[in-house]
């Protein structure tokens, strides 16, 4: 009796860990973190140990709420305090004030500049392969944080690079890293001066200097960028359809605004351009896009923005094109100062003042052309017209 008491409760058990095994194997789609992930350019090492910024803020290494490289104490997002039950949108394509609050901070201005006074005067002491291509590298600075250097192949591609930051600026975008211009051979290479020869860089051409980001996540594009039916679907379907992570797709829009205005083809629009040989390529990490742990979507190497990109704009306008037109959500900061940029006829004149007013070694690299200059102030149009377009239709 004691023994066929035993084997129905045996059995029972196991029909109940059958049932709850297959209940928490979700299908791949749904998290694709089973599918495998590209690696990025800027992220082809090991996991670093996390590390405190040249300038900690009053929070002790030893804090329950620990600094993050970015400036803002981990776990102090605002996403959380989102609830659902909010509409998600004021007169029809603008953000609602609770979703902009909710939007994680990024990179601050303090962070920024704090960060980038330290890289212009803090010494190289190591390096090592890393951060992308086999020309950059990866640095130890004098205080032990780590950088990444970036050396072009041309000097267009670092203009792309600290171009874009201070453009990200300029429109009150938080989510590109900061960066600095170094020259190579100058007084902060000196402990690592034996190693430069190595580096098939010229002496005297400049770098670019990032922080080094930790505990990254790879970011899938949200389902309307999927294209699994070889199309592309407005942004706003995913309200809809009842899409519970408004504050991310808030951030998706502002990063498609930004790489329509520099024409970079190295982040979606690299994914949507594999579409043709590689169908799943949408069900994995997104080209130079990670997430934080505070949820900030952070656009990595931007090389390709700007000089570079409108070089190519022919090639790749087809693919930045098509992703301006799945969005009709748009922060009202963002959206503001794109209309002042349009109306003042002046997008490449500001970009200039604040580039060269924060970056000492801007005169070394030069700005825009004159004809870069007009097809950005032709974006801003293109931009601020879009918007128009999509508030006759919604508003």
């Amino acid at each position: 009796m004691k023994a066929a008491v035993a084997l129905i409760v045996s059995g029972v058990l196991l029909l109940v860990g059958g049932i709850f095994w297959v209940w928490k194997d979700p299908h791949p789609t749904d998290h694709p973190g089973y599918l495998p992930q590209r690696a990025p350019r800027a992220l082809r090492l090991p996991a670093l140990s996390p590390q405190m910024p040249p300038i900690t803020e009053g929070v002790s290494p030893g804090s329950e709420h620990r600094t993050t490289t970015y400036g803002h104490p981990e776990g102090t997002t605002n996403a959380g305090n989102y609830s659902q039950t909010l509409t998600p949108l004021e007169q029809g394509v603008f953000w609602a004030r609770a979703v902009e609050r909710a939007l994680p901070q990024g990179f601050s201005d303090e962070y920024t500049l704090h960060w980038q006074e330290f890289a212009r005067t803090a010494s190289v002491v190591s390096m090592e392969k890393g951060c992308g291509r086999s020309t950059n590298r990866l640095v130890i600075l004098s205080d032990g944080s780590r950088a990444c250097v970036r050396y072009g192949i041309n000097p267009e591609q670092i203009q792309g690079e600290v171009l874009s930051f201070y453009l990200s600026r300029l429109l009150g975008l938080h989510t590109v890293p900061p960066c600095v211009l170094s020259k190579v051979g100058s007084a902060q290479w000196a402990p690592v001066q034996a190693e430069l020869g190595g580096t098939g860089w010229t002496s005297g051409s400049l770098v670019t200097i990032t922080p080094w980001l930790y505990n990254l996540s790879s970011v899938l594009p949200p389902l309307a960028l999927r294209a699994e039916d070889g199309k592309l679907h407005p942004l706003r379907e995913e309200l809809r359809w009842g899409h519970a992570g408004v504050v991310e797709l808030a951030q998706w829009g502002d990063l498609i605004l930004f790489d329509y205005l520099t024409a970079n083809f190295d982040r979606l629009v690299s994914n949507l351009f594999s579409l043709q040989w590689d169908p799943r390529v949408m069900l994995r990490g997104t080209n130079n896009l990670h997430r934080t742990p505070d949820g900030t979507l952070v656009l990595l190497d931007n090389e390709a923005g700007l000089v570079h990109g409108y070089r190519l704009r022919d090639t790749w306008d087809k693919y930045n094109g098509q992703l301006l037109g799945t969005v009709c959500l748009f922060r009202r900061g963002v959206a503001r100062r794109l209309r002042e940029l349009y109306l003042g006829r002046r997008a490449a004149e500001e970009l200039h003042a604040l580039y060269t007013a924060r970056e000492p070694l801007a005169a070394d690299l030069g700005a825009l052309t004159d004809l870069e200059a007009q097809i950005l102030q032709d974006r801003v149009g293109v931009i601020y017209r879009h918007v128009q377009t999509c508030q006759g239709k919604y508003s």
